[in-house]
C-alpha cells in the first residue's frame, strides 16, 4: 500500500515539473486568442439573432396561411361553370344552381316523397327562419297526404335582384290517381336568400308568391336607378 502511495506522489511531482516546463504564452499569441474569441462571440450573436428573425418570419407566414380564406371550386360533370364557395360567400353560378335545386325540391312533392324532400330542404334552413318555414312545410305535407295530391313545378326563369333570387315557373296540382286530370296550374315565383358560413350554405329567406315577382322586382330596381 505504501509503495502505491509513493508511486502516486512521484507521478504527481513529475506532472507538476512538466507543467513548469511549458512556456508561457507570448503577448502576440494572447492578442490573437482574444481576437479569435471576440470574433467567435460576434458570429454566435449574429447566428442567434438571425435564427430569431427566421423564426418570426416562419410564424408570420404560418399565420397568414392559416388565416387565409380558402376557396373550394366545385365542377360537377353536368355543369359547365365552376361553382366556387369560400368560408363566407359563394360564386353567383353556385347560388343560381342551389336556388333551382331547392325550389324544385319543394316544388315537386307527392305523398311518397314529401317527407324526404322536406327533410332535405329543412337541413339548409338558417336557425332564424327554421321554425316558421318548417311549420309551413308541415302543413303542405299534411295536405298532400290527406288529399292524396301531388304538385309539380316547372321553372323557366331564374334571376337575382339585390341579394334575393327569384325562380319563376308553373306549378301544377293534380291527384295521384291515373284517372285524375290536372286540376290546377298557375305561374308562381319562389323567392330565396342565402348566406354562407364556414363553407356551408344556409337559406335565410324563403317565400312562394303567385305570379312573376321577378319581373316586378326588376322593374322596381330600374325605377330606383332612374331616380338616383
Amino acid at each position: 500500500m505504501f509503495e502505491f502511495l509513493k508511486k502516486t506522489i512521484s507521478s504527481l511531482k513529475e506532472q507538476k515539473s512538466e507543467e513548469k516546463d511549458i512556456p508561457a504564452a507570448s503577448p502576440e499569441l494572447k492578442v490573437l486568442l482574444k481576437k479569435a474569441w471576440r470574433r467567435y462571440e460576434f458570429e454566435r450573436k449574429i447566428f442567434v439573432l438571425s435564427s430569431l428573425v427566421y423564426g418570426v418570419i416562419v410564424l408570420i407566414l404560418l399565420g397568414l396561411v392559416i388565416s387565409k380564406k380558402q376557396i373550394v371550386v366545385l365542377t360537377p360533370p353536368e355543369i359547365k361553370e365552376k361553382l366556387a364557395i369560400s368560408t363566407s360567400t359563394a360564386s353567383e353560378p353556385y347560388f343560381k344552381e342551389m336556388a333551382l335545386y331547392l325550389t324544385q325540391l319543394v316544388g315537386n312533392l307527392s305523398p311518397n316523397t314529401v317527407d324526404f324532400a322536406i327533410k332535405v330542404f329543412s337541413s339548409y334552413l338558417d336557425p332564424s327562419i327554421y321554425e316558421a318555414v318548417s311549420d309551413s312545410l308541415a302543413e303542405v305535407s299534411e295536405m298532400i297526404k290527406r288529399k292524396q295530391t301531388a304538385i309539380a313545378f316547372y321553372p323557366w326563369k331564374v334571376g337575382r335582384v339585390g341579394d334575393t333570387w327569384y325562380v319563376v315557373g308553373k306549378l301544377y296540382r293534380f291527384g295521384t290517381s291515373q284517372k285524375t286530370q290536372i286540376t290546377q296550374g298557375g305561374v308562381v315565383t319562389y323567392e330565396i336568400k342565402f348566406k354562407v358560413r364556414s363553407f356551408r350554405l344556409y337559406v335565410t329567406y324563403f317565400k312562394q308568391v303567385n305570379g312573376d315577382s321577378l319581373r316586378k322586382a326588376v322593374a322596381e330596381a330600374r325605377k330606383k336607378q332612374v331616380r338616383k
